[in-house]
């Protein structure tokens, strides 16, 4: 009897879409792509441009992952939006909230593919870049005509494809944020959840990315923060030493 036995951080429904969600991204973007794909970090090596909130600062950035995620920027137009609910919930005095929110949007406009991204994630690199990395994966997916947009699973699917293709640093790191303010008249906190995937699913396929690739310590998990660092090493400890997995090593 294994007393100790590692556990999967996901419930087992979570663990099979994952996995065959990873198995089918294999089939349709090819081994060779899992294998060769290089994380992508917060670091200057990546994103060696200033940031600001000036509109062409960002598309700069937007170009900047279209490269790292095989997108034409051609193809891709920038547009940002305002959501006035959330800056109006800052005039109420000592507010705590907490909830869900879409940071972007994806479309296609006069034969490009529109990405539009909420302007509060302006000041946020972690979660802006994790924006525009989930909805360029949507232009993988249903842009080339891989999935339609009937399909039931595309957005969970579409933060899958982020990990497959390396940005999954950011989009784990994103999943929760919790931030205070204060000023003169008021003073709050807030925490957001993004995404369409938990932190352990974000955790356990990230896992799976570096079993399948034979990475047992992989430098890039350094850069995975709070929850998602940990479901991520309970993940590859579970693959590692228990024979209960659908996926192959490459």
């Amino acid at each position: 009897m294994q007393w100790f036995a590692p556990k999967c951080p996901v419930a087992a429904p979570d663990k099979q879409w994952i996995e065959e969600s990873m198995l089918w991204l294999i089939d349709e973007f090819g081994a060779a792509t899992l294998g060769n794909t290089v994380v992508i970090l917060p670091t200057d090596d990546f994103f060696p441009d200033q940031l600001s909130e000036d509109e062409a600062d960002i598309q700069a950035l937007v170009n900047r992952v279209c490269t790292y995620m095989a997108v034409n920027p051609e193809w891709v137009e920038l547009d940002i939006f305002t959501d006035r609910s959330a800056g109006a919930s800052r005039d109420l005095p000592l507010l705590e909230h907490s909830g869900d929110g879409a940071a972007g949007h994806y479309r296609k406009r006069r034969g490009k593919f529109v990405v539009s991204v909420e302007s509060s994630e302006l000041t946020d690199p972690t979660c802006l870049i994790a924006t525009v990395a989930h909805e360029l994966a949507h232009v993988r997916l249903l842009g080339e005509g891989r999935i339609s947009a009937s399909f039931a699973d595309h957005e969970p699917l579409a933060d899958l494809l982020t990990v497959y293709l390396g940005m999954g640093v950011f989009t784990g790191n994103s999943v929760f944020s919790f931030r205070q303010w204060t000023n003169t008249y008021t003073q709050g906190w807030q925490t957001e959840r993004r995404g369409y995937m938990t932190e352990e699913m974000f955790g356990y396929a990230l896992a799976a990315f570096a079993w399948m690739r034979s990475e047992v310590k992989p430098a890039w998990a350094n850069y995975l923060e709070g929850n998602v660092s940990s479901h991520f090493k309970r993940g590859l400890k579970f693959l590692e030493k228990e024979n209960d997995t659908l996926l192959k090593r490459l």
